[in-house]
């Protein structure tokens, strides 16, 4: 029996340098290529579609539609009218998709953007209808009420009785509760780590105002999550371990100023390396167990980090992911590539050799026999530029791994010049001697 396909797909006609393109929302989505080919572009396109199904910017599309709860009630002719209103998928889809143009181009700097792409969304209802009731319950011996409001009467959200200024949120609330439970996500909030944020990382609140009103665009964003990451109480320490293996330490918050402490002593985050800088708003989601809260866009994680540590990051995000955490990630690093080929190999082989010979194999060749990846929660595509302004992006078919197109090239064309360089100089040892 041929299994739903319940995705979400995004066609690009254009949008920056990539053009003709098509690609589908996955838990863990991966963006290789070289520089200037529309990684950025699109990763943002991604993390946008995350930001209305994660959180309630959903809530702009009703307003667009003049959607108000508390007027669709007030409109009801009696207590016996159920119906507030309703919308189809195809309202959804075309609003979603010119506002995640108009936000990529506010988020890049570029606020007349040329750009069309369209998102669509298979599988889920076509048609939408929100109905009204009131309910009666017994609370405490006494009587109450409350609006009862449904949405194709699979979700409820109940409200005190006439209460007002709801506007938009009962529907916005139900709608994307429907969504986040078709598609299966848990996120309730979106977290974007831009290139080059280390620098950020150390300004104090006054320097982070005066960036923010002179720059603007995508670190806006990223300076208010992280803002708002270091207000945040700590969920869990599930994942405390996995930030101390990563920067073999941890990150101290005193007075909104941030420390690196390993078993040595303290120092600010000024003074630490340029990679602690870097991974510091992971490691402190880690440390805080909050890093499953969130939908990740995670650019270039490798920046100014030892290849070892590279692969390090790999283990942790394959890790995350199973856990339930969705990442969208920009690179460059053949290291995170070849150790997420790795990961998904051995969950082949897991899937090929009894638990024994799996284990055995694992202990072997240094293999944590935990971290395999299930090629199916990722998306790997390849931004190929074919002219001087034009990309398109490739799916990549990820059975035994992402393919090294881009790096597999440039390692041939080094490896041949590196041979004739070694020839010329045997030659010249060789006529000397």
């Amino acid at each position: 029996m041929e299994m739903p396909d319940n995705t979400i797909k995004i066609h690009i006609d254009h949008l920056g340098p990539v053009h003709n393109s098509d690609l589908e929302l996955k838990p863990f989505m991966v963006f290789t290529g070289e520089s200037g080919t529309g990684k950025s572009y699109t990763a943002l396109l991604v993390h946008y579609i995350y930001k209305v199904l994660c959180t309630y910017e959903c809530s702009a599309f009703f307003k667009s539609i003049d959607a108000s709860f508390d007027k669709h009630k007030q409109q009801l002719s009696d207590e016996n009218d159920d119906f507030l209103f309703e919308f189809n998928i195809s309202q959804f889809e075309e609003w979603l998709s010119k506002e995640a143009v108009r936000y990529v181009g506010e988020s890049l700097g570029n606020y007349n953007l040329d750009a069309n792409v369209k998102i669509k969304f298979t599988g889920p209802l076509e048609n939408y209808r929100f109905t009204y009731k009131r309910d009666t319950l017994e609370i405490n011996g006494e009587m109450s009420y409350f609006d009862n409001i449904q949405i194709n009467n699979l979700y409820s959200l109940r409200l005190p009785y006439n209460s007002k200024e709801w506007e938009d949120l009962p529907y916005s609330a139900l709608f994307k509760n429907y969504l986040q439970s078709f598609f299966e996500i848990k996120q309730k909030k979106t977290f974007l780590l831009p290139p080059s944020r280390g620098g950020l990382v150390c300004l104090n609140d006054v320097g982070r105002g005066n960036f923010i009103n002179s720059k603007g665009w995508m670190y806006n964003e990223f300076i208010s999550n992280f803002s708002d990451l270091k207000s945040e109480k700590p969920s869990d320490e599930i994942y405390a371990e996995l930030s101390e293996s990563l920067i073999k330490g941890k990150i101290n918050i005193k007075d909104d100023d941030l420390y690196y402490e390993q078993s040595y002593g303290e120092i600010p985050i000024t003074a630490s390396a340029a990679s602690i800088k870097e991974l510091a708003p992971f490691a402190i989601m880690l440390q805080k167990g909050l890093v499953d809260q969130y939908s990740v866009m995670f650019e270039e994680p490798e920046t100014n980090l030892h290849p070892e540590l590279q692969i390090k990051t790999a283990d942790i995000l394959s890790y995350l992911l199973q856990k339930g955490c969705r990442f969208q990630i920009t690179t460059h690093s053949d290291y995170i590539l070849r150790r997420i080929n790795d990961l998904i190999r051995l969950d082949a082989l897991k899937k090929k050799v009894n638990e024994d010979e799996y284990k055995e194999f694992c202990h072997k060749h240094n293999y944590d026999e935990t971290l395999n990846l299930n090629n199916r929660k990722i998306g790997a595509y390849l931004f190929k530029r074919v002219s001087e302004d034009k990309t398109v992006i490739q799916t990549q078919k990820i059975d035994c791994g992402i393919p090294f197109d881009t790096f597999q090239s440039v390692l041939d064309n080094q490896l041949t010049d590196s041979s004739y360089l070694d020839d010329k100089l045997t030659e010249i040892n060789e006529t000397a001697d």
